[in-house]
């Protein structure tokens, strides 16, 4: 059988397209004799993603982005295809698909974020697609801040030269102005002048300081030793405190109460001159008497004492009677008799 020159170019292009077709895929990562798992992601950005860009799982270049193209629900998201290469990769169902800056130019990737899930994404399933901020963007929002800071900053700045330029826009100004450093400086010295006297103190009384903390220390220690002793105290005064609180104060202090209302009740009949007590106190009858009796007694002894044959008789043996006087001793210890036997 003859073959035409003709059927042999024909082949001989097809298997060339085949090839660059495969070499084309091969160089873009897609390696069209093994099997492949597809998956799709939905942004809202993508952020300059396009097909081809590299997908990274830990590091390693696993796949490629497919397809980039508006969401068929035409809601303005975006929709991404990407291939992984290896048929063995089990992706939990909370996986996600992070675009990220893959280079300082600007280049994006994809990263596979694993999930936790013990569920697993199968082949074409949709995985949450997320956007990492690049590193401009980054940049952009450390900078915002500080660029409003440094705003406010300048205003600031601006307020004070113009303040500044106020106060010193006349000479009067300039003159007070003068005398305010002057003011300053002196104040400066006399608290330069105070620190140094305050140091001098210090080290001049550094041995006193040393000793008080001692002391300090000491009542501390002692505090901390006699601590038991201080609770026992505390306790018993707590103790005290309660029988106290238990003594009938109330019914003490109302007997009391009558009882002095009782002696009031019998000074107020003394000073009255009722009863016994109270003639005895207010009537100066009975000390008359008792002067006039003393008196009475005083003439009778006396009259003993110069007439005692009056009273008693003496027989003496061998001797004549005569009067005789009796001492004036003897007459003290008979009154002393009669005194006690009233």
């Amino acid at each position: 059988m003859k073959v035409s020159k003709e059927f042999i170019i024909g082949v001989v292009v097809v298997i060339t397209i085949a090839v660059l077709y495969m070499g084309v895929n091969y160089l873009k990562g897609i390696n069209l004799l093994s099997k492949q798992l597809k998956y799709y992601a939905v942004y809202d950005n993508v952020a300059g993603l396009t097909p081809s860009n590299a997908v990274i799982l830990n590091g390693y270049k696993i796949g490629i982005v497919k397809k980039v193209g508006m969401h068929p629900r035409g809601d303005g998201s975006l929709i991404v295809e990407v291939i992984i290469n290896d048929s063995d990769l089990q992706l939990p169902l909370d996986t996600k698909l992070e675009i990220f800056d893959a280079d300082l130019f600007g280049g994006k990737a994809i990263r596979i974020d694993m999930g936790d899930s013990t569920v697993y994404a199968a082949d074409k399933d949709t995985l949450t697609g997320t956007i990492a901020l690049g590193l401009t963007e980054s940049i952009k929002q450390e900078i915002e801040p500080l660029k409003k800071k440094t705003s406010e900053l300048f205003a600031g700045i601006d307020s004070v030269i113009t303040s500044l330029n106020l106060v010193l826009g006349s000479a009067n100004d300039k003159q007070g102005l003068s005398a305010i450093f002057g003011s300053l400086k002196n104040t400066m010295q006399n608290l330069e002048s105070s620190t140094s006297k305050f140091d001098q103190l210090l080290a001049d009384n550094t041995g006193k300081l040393s000793d008080i903390f001692t002391n300090v220390e000491s009542i501390t220690e002692n505090l901390k030793n006699n601590n038991e002793t201080l609770t026992k105290a505390i306790t018993n005064i707590g103790t005290l405190s309660d029988t106290l609180a238990k003594l009938e104060l109330a019914t003490t202090i109302l007997r009391v109460n009558k009882a002095l209302g009782s002696f009031e009740e019998v000074m107020t009949k003394i000073n009255e001159g009722t009863g016994t007590v109270g003639q005895l106190v207010n009537n100066d009858s009975l000390h008359s008497e008792l002067v006039n009796a003393s008196h009475s007694l005083d003439l009778l002894l006396n009259d003993m004492r110069i007439h005692p044959k009056r009273y008693v008789s003496f027989s003496l043996i061998g001797r004549k009677d005569k009067t005789e006087v009796i001492s004036k001793k003897d007459l003290e210890t008979v009154k002393d008799g009669v005194k006690e036997n009233k």
